[in-house]
């Protein structure tokens, strides 16, 4: 078995992101979630939130939301989910982001995307 983080990233051009919401699921291998990271932006730098029960299902929701003006924009880390890996098969993910919102409320253009860490 190993640890490996998995870095998500919202990019959202040039409007501000003031919330988000996406759903992992784990479509090949043995992965338990055994962590959640905030982001580097200040205005999500706090872990998010995140639904207990999905974890028991091979996926995870998260969300997070900020009601300040300091916000980001552009291509930016909102969170890192450590994971740990057992089994010899090789984790593939599926990540989908349901939701993101300006500071408005009104929902916004956005892409998501991840990058796997080094493994430990």
């Amino acid at each position: 078995s190993a640890f490996v983080p998995l870095h998500i990233y919202i990019d959202s051009g040039d409007t501000p992101l003031a919330a988000y919401q996406f759903e992992l699921k784990t479509v090949a291998g043995r992965v338990k979630i055994v962590g959640v990271e905030g982001g580097d932006h200040p205005a999500f730098s706090e872990p998010p939130y995140y639904d207990p029960a999905a974890l028991a299902n091979d996926r995870i929701i998260i969300a997070a939301f900020n009601t300040g003006s300091n916000l980001p924009a552009g291509k930016t880390r909102m969170a890192t989910l450590h994971l740990l890996v057992t089994g010899d098969t090789a984790p593939e993910y599926d990540i989908e982001l349901s939701a993101a919102a300006d500071p408005d409320g009104q929902k916004i253009s956005a892409q998501i995307t991840f990058d796997q860490g080094d493994i430990q």
